[in-house]
C-alpha cells in the first residue's frame, strides 16, 4: 500500500516517507512500461508469425504428400493430407495391415475416444449424394484433434473421385464435426497415384 506523505498537513513529510512514495511511483512506472513492452512483443511476435510462409500455407492450406512409416516398402502407406486451419483430411493408400484405401477426417469436433469404436455418420461432398456410412473414432496421443476415418476398397478408385475442389461435411449424431474444403485435388492425386505406383 502506499503512504501517504501529506496525511498530516501540519508537518513536512519524513525523509523515508518519501522515499518510499518514490520508490511506490518507480514501480509501477515499471509495471507500466513492462506492460507496455510485453503488448509490444506479443503485437510483434504475432505479425512475425503472420508473415512465416509455414504459418501462410496453414491458414491458406497446402497440400504434404509422403509415406506414413519410415520402414514402408515402396508404393506402401501413401499419404496425401490437406492441411488448413479448422482441420485435415488425409487419402491413405494401402500398406501391409490394410490393403484398400482411408479417407481419415481431423478436426477439434470430432470426439476423441480413448479406445477406437465403430460410429454412424453421415458424409457430403460437392458432386455426389450424402452417403450414411459406419467410420471408425479415435485419437491420437498429444494431437487435440480427433479423427474419422473411412475405409475405401481400393485405393483407385478413391483416386479417380477427387476433384480439384471438393467440400466434405462429416456429420455424426445430426451435428457436423468437420467440415473441410481442398483446393489443387488434382496436382495432389497425380503425386498420390505416383508414390501408389510403385507398389
Amino acid at each position: 500500500m502506499g503512504c501517504n506523505i501529506f496525511a498530516d498537513p501540519n508537518s513536512p513529510p519524513s525523509e523515508e516517507a518519501i522515499r518510499t512514495a518514490i520508490e511506490n511511483e518507480r514501480q509501477r512506472a515499471i509495471t507500466l512500461e513492462n506492460q507496455k513492452k510485453a503488448l509490444e512483443f506479443q503485437a510483434n511476435e504475432k505479425k512475425r508469425l503472420e508473415a512465416h510462409p509455414a504459418y501462410q500455407r496453414y491458414m491458406q492450406g497446402e497440400w504434404q504428400i509422403f509415406q506414413s512409416r519410415k520402414d514402408s516398402a515402396p508404393g506402401d502407406n501413401c499419404v496425401a493430407t490437406w492441411r488448413k486451419k479448422g482441420g485435415s483430411v488425409s487419402i491413405v493408400g494401402p500398406g501391409k495391415a490394410y490393403p484398400g484405401g482411408m479417407l481419415i477426417f481431423w478436426s477439434a469436433d470430432i470426439p476423441k475416444p480413448s479406445a477406437t469404436q465403430t460410429v454412424a455418420v453421415t458424409l457430403k461432398q460437392s458432386k455426389y449424394q450424402p452417403q450414411s456410412v459406419n467410420a471408425l473414432n479415435f485419437s491420437v496421443p498429444n494431437i487435440q484433434a480427433g479423427a474419422i476415418a473411412l475405409t475405401v476398397p481400393n485405393i483407385d478408385a478413391a483416386l479417380k473421385t477427387m476433384l480439384d475442389v471438393e467440400h466434405f461435411i462429416v456429420e455424426l449424431g445430426g451435428r457436423a464435426v468437420a467440415d473441410i474444403e481442398w483446393t489443387g485435388g488434382l496436382a495432389a492425386r497425380a503425386k498420390l497415384s505416383q508414390c501408389v505406383s510403385q507398389r
